[in-house]
């Protein structure tokens, strides 16, 4: 399945490695301060969410046309935070292939700024894990056979707290085991099997996993959840519990469709998408960020009737099949100059794996009282058949999670 590389990545400086040597000179001469620091603004911090999103969205569009029946669901931030961190130890066309492939630059933009812009996101990330139920992560697993550099060690875990592996390849059983005990283990038991194989040739594996169930910045109340119909289509209607929540929300009807937008715990903010019937298509195709701005502008305040079905959903992406399609290839080939990671300039990744699980249920976070509008007649946002969703940061713009929905029960 392709991805959807959701991310943002913003507005860098000049890095062009002519070669090797040069390449090394760039990465550890760069100027580690801004030159406005007193005033180096979140967004500054974090540029590189600005231009992926853009590549998020083409993402999205594509996979949805492959999979136009099933329920999708990834994280563009969790996602270009993997492919920062492979580039680590890439060089030369490899290192140019990524940096593209993730939207950066490539004429505005200070290597160690973006691995600084990456460091400083993630440990935001990190201080609201409590708020956002969140987890995530990254790991690379190496064949014992080739030595890791003790420098990408150290920027491994210094910019994007990841682990490497010196792993045994001959044992295919005991390697699976072990990366799916990693992540289930770093997931407090919300995800596992990861991979149900590995290949006997396999030298180099990259996996990157997130699981959320963020908070509700005002939580629904049980006693209101009902079971009703959802309408996968025409022909197919399944019972699933629906929750439910009056309440005041920003809400935009378009010719195509309703949009909704609810408010989280820790800056984040959820927009649900209702196509009209018979216009799904229409509005995914013209998901971008574009459509969000208007939107966003085109936003009422209004007392709503908000319905949303309970579900949860989980992905596993190959990166490697997505990541190709989109330009990032050499690393997946003999053509791989990975030298910055085991001083061997043709080791290749042999699998690269994405997997995120979502949840929606009632109470993100506590109970609260049962809810009346004075207002009359609150208008009704009924999310009853297929739909689409994107959650993203506030301060930053990240895109944690973008996704479809055809059948809650799948």
């Amino acid at each position: 399945m392709r991805v959807l590389l959701f991310l943002g990545v913003a507005t860098f400086f000049t890095l062009v490695f002519a070669d090797h040597k040069q390449e090394k000179d760039d990465h550890h001469n760069v100027k580690p301060q801004h030159p406005h620091n007193a005033s180096f603004s979140y967004h500054k911090k974090v540029p590189y969410n600005l231009v992926f999103k853009k590549c998020d969205y083409d993402l999205y569009r594509q996979v949805a046309l492959d999979h136009p029946s099933e329920n999708i669901v990834f994280s563009p931030v969790s996602i270009s935070t993997a492919l920062a961190f492979l580039s680590l130890g890439a060089k030369a066309q490899t290192h140019s292939q990524i940096r593209e492939g993730l939207g950066f630059n490539t004429s505005k933009t200070w290597e160690q700024e973006i691995h600084d812009g990456f460091r400083h996101f993630l440990d935001l990330l990190n201080e609201a894990v409590r708020i956002l139920r969140f987890n995530s992560g990254n790991a690379v697993f190496i064949s014992k056979e080739h030595k890791i550099l003790q420098t990408f060690l150290d920027e491994a875990q210094r910019f994007y707290h990841s682990e490497v592996f010196s792993t045994d390849f001959n044992n295919t059983e005991e390697v699976k085991n072990q990366i799916n005990s990693y992540v289930e283990k770093n997931t407090y038991c919300r995800m596992a099997e990861l991979l149900d194989s590995v290949d006997q040739d396999a030298i180099f594996i990259l996996i990157n996993y997130i699981y959320f169930r963020g908070n509700w910045q005002t939580s629904f109340h049980k006693k209101l959840t009902k079971e009703g119909d959802f309408h996968i289509n025409e022909n197919t209607t399944v019972k699933v519990p629906f929750i439910r929540r009056t309440g005041k929300y920003k809400l935009t009807l378009t010719k195509t469709a309703t949009v909704v937008s609810i408010p989280c715990k820790g800056n984040v903010n959820a927009l649900f998408i209702l196509p009209k019937e018979g216009k799904f298509s229409e509005v995914e195709q013209n998901f971008n960020e574009e459509s969000i701005k208007k939107w966003k502008k085109s936003f009422w305040m209004l007392s709503v009737d908000l319905i949303l079905p309970k579900f949860s959903v989980s992905a596993t992406i190959d990166l490697k099949e997505t990541l190709s399609k989109l330009g990032v290839v050499d690393v997946f080939t003999d053509n791989a100059d990975l030298c910055g990671i085991t001083g061997e300039a043709k080791i290749k990744v042999s699998k690269a794996v994405h997997k995120a699980v979502f949840t929606v249920d009632e109470k993100w976070i506590k109970p609260v009282a049962l809810e009346y509008s004075n207002l009359p007649a609150p208008f009704l946002a009924k999310f009853n058949r297929p739909f689409m969703f994107s959650f993203y940061d506030n301060k930053s713009g990240s895109v944690l999670f973008v996704g479809r929905i055809v059948s809650p029960q799948t």
